[in-house]
């Protein structure tokens, strides 16, 4: 169920800048195509490089200001598959005294298989901060002069929810391939993080080898960014059910300190036929448990329960 995304981002040229990668068959999962983790690092790869062109080697590393994500929404249009190259390709579309943002497309095969909307901010001890004069000079005379449209920002995944108010929870202990050169708990960690408690969630309802199960798209809010290796408790639930799909909520804590927050849309596949199959009374039934414990989704809940979405 891939999201509509303005015809601009399924042209490469339409970009800023653009490098070619080569898929790794390390990056494959289960299922033999690019694991979303793998796909998301893509996203990372060709942001890392356009602010290189950008901003220079200074701002490749910090021990101050760390300019890192606020927001991420990836959207995963097609499987990447081994061994063809990806395109990765890379648009500034904003940029304030506080944020940037960024819009990264992935071209396999002269197709766009996936999106990436970035708000990028400048963190700094324990908190957002403004981002510094000279990354927001650079940034701000190296915006294009002609505008594009963007996909409006989804409703953020929810925050305000406990992390005792989601049904799945574990705990993972702090690895140093965690780090990044930063000594910080890395993005991509971060995003294993959600991967891995989406997975466990989702094993009470994977009992039909006829049905599998595809990743739509990914709403990381980040909270704050943690340095030095740590525990970390993550958690899951389902936030809503449609006719096909639904939505996983979870989040990631070190202690009380919440990491990031995310939506994960799921959509339902015949693995015979690869296409979207209705989710079913029974299996609607078996999901109900899932639920996160959030009494403002009441009607949220109530109207995925008919066919829609």
């Amino acid at each position: 169920m891939p999201v509509k995304t303005p015809a601009w981002q399924s042209d490469p040229d339409r970009y800023d800048f653009r490098h070619t990668l080569a898929l790794q068959y390390a990056h494959l999962d289960t299922i033999r195509h690019a694991n979303n983790v793998a796909v998301h690092g893509l996203h990372v790869e060709a942001r890392i490089r356009y602010q290189l062109a950008v901003l220079g080697h200074a701002h490749l590393f910090s021990d101050a200001e760390l300019l890192r994500p606020r927001r991420t929404v990836t959207h995963f249009l097609r499987e990447t598959h081994y061994p063809h190259d990806v395109v990765c390709a890379t648009r500034l579309v904003a940029v304030t005294p506080d944020t940037y943002q960024l819009v990264t497309g992935l071209f396999q095969q002269g197709e766009c298989v996936g999106v990436q909307d970035c708000l990028m901010g400048a963190w700094h001890t324990d908190r957002w901060v403004a981002l510094p004069d000279d990354v927001y000079a650079a940034l701000e005379s190296n915006r294009a002069a002609d505008d594009v449209p963007v996909n409006d920002w989804p409703q953020v995944p929810p925050e305000h929810v406990p992390l005792s108010g989601y049904p799945a929870e574990s705990e993972i202990s702090g690895r140093y391939a965690d780090l990044d050169p930063d000594v910080v708990l890395g993005e991509l960690a971060v995003s294993r993080y959600i991967e891995q408690s989406r997975a466990g969630s989702l094993r009470p309802i994977r009992n039909d080898p006829s049905l599998g199960m595809l990743v739509a798209s990914v709403d990381l809010s980040y909270h704050r960014w943690h340095r030095g290796r740590a525990d970390v408790q993550v958690v899951c639930g389902i936030d809503r059910i449609g006719n096909s799909s639904f939505a996983l909520a979870g989040a990631a804590a070190v202690g009380e300190e919440r990491l990031v927050t995310a939506r994960s849309t799921m959509v339902l596949i015949d693995r015979d036929k690869r296409r979207p199959t209705p989710i079913d009374d029974a299996l609607r039934a078996s999901m109900a448990p899932l639920f996160i414990a959030d009494e403002s989704a009441d009607d949220a809940r109530a109207a995925g329960a008919a066919p829609g979405g």
